[in-house]
């Protein structure tokens, strides 16, 4: 038996806010004018300072709204864009739709002219549903960002509301809670932190999961004080900025508030869109850029058209067939004239049905005939065969089971149908680092702060985790007191910018609130439940609301991570039983509004239908906040989800920092906590020690170091680390004969043989004197608001870090994908020159180039920092180039020597890379190389060089699904790419290339046949075959075999293919599809050609049969050598395609039958009723149709088995 259900009063207009859209009849929401955006600099005042309606602030119609497309069209251009770029890209399109055309114009007497219609009808079609399928992908991706929610200032409502991100606009006041993507380009102004910071991580920025530290403002500092009482509409600042750039470290603007305080915005007062806020409870911002004029987005673009090279070449062999076109076309024109001209004008003319007057109009008249006749010279069955052996093919690819990963269950993806035979002619690969090769996994292996190397074996016996080193933990148990181990392990504590999370970070914007007599949460109103009920409920956690609660959500810190998923807009009607149980959210069912009883009061399991304080929940539910504002919601049923998370203790900006974190506390050194002034960490002699921290000079590019100042009873204790470069040289004097020092050294050179990342860690005591002058200066230049202000501390800390002791070394292993160096040696031995572009130092970059296998073992390391270094460089072949900022510059400029240099390198390493200069770099090895160019990554900072590649490889990884989409082919790892590569790659070209040259033979041999007739028919145009059958028998008799060896031939089995790369050159150098095959094959129609129409003619000479039967005899040669022409160049046969042949063979009499005893006879004139069994029962046909097919392809069959021969012998030799 069921309880009723209460009647609650209950308004719910929507879970988010949909700002009003702007009249039809308002002009703004037809013309938006741009001309901040285009002139330059943008000056933007809040959104809440106006009273007017959205559509109608000028932020709305100056600059572009949030709202994104990486579509190639819209839905008003998307035919006529399509259409327009299929003739641009495929030339041979254009010449059909004139032949269409030409077939209607009664003055040529066209009889096929509906039939006509039909091929190009299907090719235009049939791609233009392929990209329309592609574009929709595009489109719901699109939609999924821009339905993502945030909350945005309401200045009606005087509250935060849930909104979508299309409908953010410039101006608008953004409040963004923890582990959220920042929706837009903004102004960080407000912290839940008192100090004003924050932590974003930008790996879909620049490829770096580690966190990064952002600030608010100097002078609006206070808007984050816990006891402030700011609320956005109090933010009357102007901001000053320029117009949108792509560089995402740099941004010039500024905010004024009142005349005279004005505050210079850095890069650190930026959130971009793309990053995500970690470790920190909430942020809010004003928004200077968004949608398209994000930096990210300008990175990004739209994604481009790729058309592959066998296209591209197979439009110049189209053009050649179309001038040897004209030469038939104008040929037959002039004899046709000729031939009237030498028979009078009132007599009829034999071959020529109508007797035309003039000889120049009859020649006229038969320039359109030709061009129909000889229409197929030019194969529109190509391109519509072709569409379909390249469906099929990426079916094929999509479906093998060896590019499937079971660790993240994901297939490849193949998002691009147009290119899969590019896959076969690739000649450089450039690669991401972070995330493609690696796994975004630092792992602590190594650590020597004496003679000794600890943990040199830990790897060995787990390589996805740090293992402890028994000799080390023994040597710390036996020996706490010793002051270099001591000192070695607190620099590893204190020096870093690790976090510690002691509870997660829950806004308590997205549970809700109580105002105005209504409860309010998520758009929704529930008028029955009353304050006293609600603060009951608050009042049950230990704390009664305040008035600013809602200004400032954090002030309750909960054990559990609870996230209100979008799906709050689910309503289920139905009746629901007070105790029933709640049933399991599965990820299979995550649309199902039906959820189960946790089974466990560890474990929080997704809940529903609260509807009355009796509900029996989980122990952890009712301890949290979640319990008594779900009691106090009505009981129609609220579709809530959240998830417990592993809570992790730390979060660090770098993974460096994260990994010696966790491998010091594997020797009980432990970080406790950090504040703003103190640093508390546990060690095996003492469990809580707390350091009070007098300064921290931050890590920079130019220094190479970190150091942090704390204070000791011998005075302020500088502890120092960083590369190698930047640490040994600065050690003092004495250190260079110290053999403890050399010691070191040499471990840190084992590590670097290893591939490990490395790091010195060094100190000294700062007499306080010293110390009281450099932080008096230190902070002067802090406070500096000029552009020099970062180099200027940077040399500020340099004065400091000098005459260091050393205090150890360690060893970071960066954890490398699966396969990573046996794929890159698969593509060195294939051919294929390997690029890694990398946004890391050179240090980290150049440690994963050697730890990868990317550099070849035995060729000589060259890093290029210059012309000089360049020309040096051009003089040798087969190096490892490493390439610095300035050199990737001279390579975009073209550099001659540089050029050079990169044409004979073996492998290539550049570094301090940006999204746009990977994109630069691509575009540069395409058209001053000449390459033809693969990019592959995982993160959004990797997109631009996607789109701008031949061929683009996203992977699915951590960093979000932005590459996978804009890809051409996603996949779960990099090993595949191998497979990807040197199976599908190779098999796609090999069978695409003798598709096309087929074709074109074939459509060559169709035509002379025609050709040959008019020698003999007065070059009236006559067709020698059915005119049915001569439409038909390309797209029809002779399509769907060479579809099935387009697809399914192999001139080679995979496991040969991939034990054997060296083969993968065939498609690289471009062996089998050139001009030479072009000719070759297109002469070899020619042959046939006469070969099949002369056998005929000479056996029926002088005899008396009809025009019908010797077509008969002709058509069916055709088919015979034609099919056994393609036989000749399959490689794997089977039973199915065995049966194809003979089925179209048997298919071609089956027609000529049902044609010749059907009323599709009557068509015609001189209908050939009988003919097949007629010419079937002469001996001639038989005989004729064995010597057409021994003559016509013994030229083919004997050079192939001579090639196969001298092949053969010398792979033996």
């Amino acid at each position: 038996m069921t309880t009723p259900r209460p009647t609650h009063l209950h308004r719910r207009s929507s879970s988010k806010w949909v700002p009003p859209s702007a009249p039809l009849h308002n002009p703004i929401s037809i013309f938006r004018g741009r001309s901040n955006r285009e002139t330059g600099s943008r000056v933007i005042r809040p959104n809440h300072l106006f009273e007017s309606p959205r559509y109608e602030l000028t932020n709305y119609r100056d600059f572009t709204d949030n709202q994104i497309s990486t579509t190639k069209y819209t839905i008003w251009n998307f035919v006529p864009l399509n259409i327009w770029h299929q003739i641009s890209t495929k030339y041979a399109n254009l010449y059909f739709i004139f032949i269409a055309i030409l077939n209607w114009v009664p003055f040529f007497d066209a009889y096929t002219r509906y039939v006509g219609l039909i091929p190009i009808t299907f090719v235009l079609g049939t791609t233009l549903i392929k990209d329309g399928i592609e574009d929709y992908r595009r489109w719901k991706f699109d939609n999924q960002i821009n339905e993502k929610t945030c909350h945005v200032w309401d200045r009606d409502r005087c509250a935060f509301r849930k909104t979508e991100w299309r409908y953010i606009l410039v101006g608008d006041f953004v409040h963004i809670s923890n582990d959220q993507d920042v929706p837009a380009d903004i102004i960080m102004l407000r912290s839940s932190d008192e100090s004003g910071t924050c932590y974003i991580e930008t790996c879909n920025l620049d490829g770096e999961t580690s966190l990064k530290q952002r600030m608010v403002p100097a002078k609006v500092i206070e808007y984050s004080k816990k006891d402030s009482a700011f609320k956005p509409s109090d933010f009357t600042g102007i901001v000053t900025c320029e117009k949108p750039d792509k560089s995402i470290y740099t941004i010039r603007a500024k905010i004024e508030y009142e005349p005279g305080k004005t505050d210079v915005i850095i890069k650190e007062n930026m959130l971009l869109r793309g990053s995500r806020i970690k470790n920190t409870t909430f942020v809010e911002g004003i928004v200077v850029y968004a949608g398209h004029d994000t930096k990210v987005m300008l990175n990004n673009g739209r994604a481009p058209h790729k058309t592959s090279g066998i296209e591209k070449l197979t439009n110049k062999f189209i053009i050649a067939c179309f001038l040897m076109l004209l030469i038939m076309v104008v040929y037959g024109a002039a004899a046709s004239a000729v031939w009237v001209g030498d028979h009078p004008t009132n007599t009829e003319i034999p071959y020529v049905l109508s007797n035309t007057p003039q000889p120049f109009i009859e020649g006229f008249i038969g320039i359109g005939a030709f061009f129909i006749n000889y229409q197929l010279l030019v194969p529109i069955s190509l391109y519509i065969t072709v569409e379909i052996i390249k469906a099929l093919q990426i079916y094929f690819i999509s479906n093998d089971i060896q590019l499937y990963d079971p660790k993240s269950d994901r297939a490849i993806d193949c998002r691009s149908l147009s290119i899969p035979e590019e896959l076969g002619t690739v000649t450089h690969v450039l690669s991401d680092k972070t995330g493609t090769l690696t796994e975004n996994m630092m792992i602590f292996r190594n650590c020597a702060f004496d003679e000794t190397d600890y943990g040199s074996e830990g790897s060995k016996s787990n390589p996805d985790k740090p293992v402890r080193c028994e000799e080390l933990y023994q040597r710390i148990n036996n020996s706490m007191h010793n002051p270099v181990q001591k000192h070695f392990f607190a620099n590893i504590l204190l020096n870093n910018s690790v976090v510690v999370n002691t509870i997660p970070h829950t806004d308590l914007l997205e549970l809700g609130n109580f105002e105005g007599g209504v409860y309010n949460i998520g758009n929704s109103c529930f008028y029955d439940v009353t304050e006293e009920k609600y603060r009951q409920k608050l009042a049950s956690l230990g704390k009664e609301p305040t008035e600013d609660d809602l200004s400032r959500p954090d002030v309750l810190g909960i054990p559990t991570t609870i996230q209100f998923d979008d799906r709050l807009t689910v309503i289920v009607e139905e009746d629901t039983p007070s105790d029933s149980p709640v049933p399991e959210l599965s990820p299979t069912s995550r649309d199902s509004p039906e959820t189960a009883t946790p089974t466990s009061p560890s474990i929080l399991r997704p809940l529903s239908s609260l509807s009355s304080f009796s509900r029996k929940l989980s122990t952890v539910v009712r301890r949290s906040i979640l319990r008594p504002i779900s009691d106090i919601i009505p009981v129609r049923k609220r579709l809530i989800s959240f998830k417990q998370q592993a809570l992790n203790p730390y979060e660090a900006e770098s993974p460096d920092e994260l990994a010696l974190i966790e491998g010091a506390a594997l020797y009980n050194y432990v970080l406790l906590e950090r504040a703003a002034t103190s640093i508390t960490i546990s060690t095996p002699e003492k469990s809580e020690k707390r350091y009070e921290l007098l300064l921290t000079l931050p890590f920079d590019a130019t220094r190479k170091r970190m150091s942090v100042i704390v204070n000791s009873p011998k005075g302020p204790l500088m502890y120092c680390k960083g590369a190698d470069s930047a640490i040994i040289t600065r050690l003092t004097p004495q250190s260079a004969d110290d053999n403890r020092v050399k010691a070191l050294q040499s471990h840190l050179d084992d590590y670097a043989k290893k591939g490990l990342r490395t790091l010195c860690f060094a100190m000294k005591y700062i007499p306080q004197e010293e110390f009281d002058d450099f932080l008096h200066s230190y902070k002067f230049l802090m406070e500096d608001a000029s552009t020099e202000r970062e180099k200027m501390l940077s040399e500020k800390a340099d004065e400091l870090e000098r005459n260091l002791k050393l205090s150890g070394v360690t060893g970071i292993e960066d954890r490398l994908q699966d396969g990573v160096p046996d794929t890159l040696c698969a593509l060195r031995n294939a051919g294929i020159q390997v690029w890694v572009l990398t946004g890391d130092k050179l240090e980290t970059a150049q440690n994963i180039a050697t730890s990868s296998g990317l550099f070849h073992p035995q060729r000589p390391l060259k890093v290029i920092e210059n012309e000089g270094d360049a020309e040096v460089a051009s003089e040798s072949a087969g190096l490892n180039i490493i390439m610095s900022p300035a050199a990737i510059r001279l390579a975009q400029d073209g550099n001659v020597h540089l050029m050079e240099a990169l044409k004979k390198a073996k492998t290539v390493l550049c570094y301090r890379m940006t999204p746009s200069e990977k994109a630069t770099i691509v575009n540069t090895v395409k058209k001053k190389i000449k390459g033809n160019v693969l990019a592959i990554g995982d993160g959004a900072n990797d997109v631009p060089m996607i789109q701008a590649a031949h061929v683009g490889i996203g992977i699915t990884g951590k960093e979000g699904l932005q590459a996978a989409m804009a890809c051409d082919f996603a996949i779960a790892r990099f090993k595949f790419l191998s497979r990807l590569l040197l199976v599908h790659g190779h098999w796609s070209y090999h069978r695409l290339a003798n598709t096309f040259l087929y074709f074109l033979y074939k459509n060559a041999n169709a035509v002379f046949i025609i050709f040959y007739y008019q020698f003999y028919n007065g070059t009236s145009g006559t067709n020698i075959v059915d005119p049915i059958w001569g439409v038909t028998y390309p797209i029809i008799f002779t399509s769907v075999q060479p579809v099935v060896v387009g697809v399914l031939d192999q001139d080679y089995d995979d496991e040969t293919l991939m034990s054997n790369p060296e083969r993968y050159v065939i498609g690289r150098e471009n062996q089998k599809y050139t001009w030479k095959h072009f000719f070759i094959d297109v002469f070899d129609g020619i042959y046939q050609a006469a070969v099949i129409y002369y056998v005929a003619h000479l056996t029926l000479f002088a005899s008396e049969v009809s025009l019908w039967e010797m077509g008969f005899y002709i058509a069916t040669s055709s088919i015979l050598v034609n099919s056994g022409h393609l036989a000749l160049l399959v490689r794997y046969w089977h039973w199915r395609l065995v049966f194809l042949f003979f089925f179209f063979i048997f298919l071609n009499f089956a027609f000529f039958f049902t044609e010749c005893l059907t009323s599709g006879a009557l068509m015609i004139p001189d209908p050939p009723v009988w003919m097949p069994i007629h010419a079937m029962g002469d001996s001639r046909f038989w005989y004729c149709q064995i010597i057409t097919v021994i003559v016509a392809l013994c030229p083919r069959f004997t050079s192939m088995c001579l090639l196969s021969s001298l092949n053969a012998g010398t792979t033996k030799s």
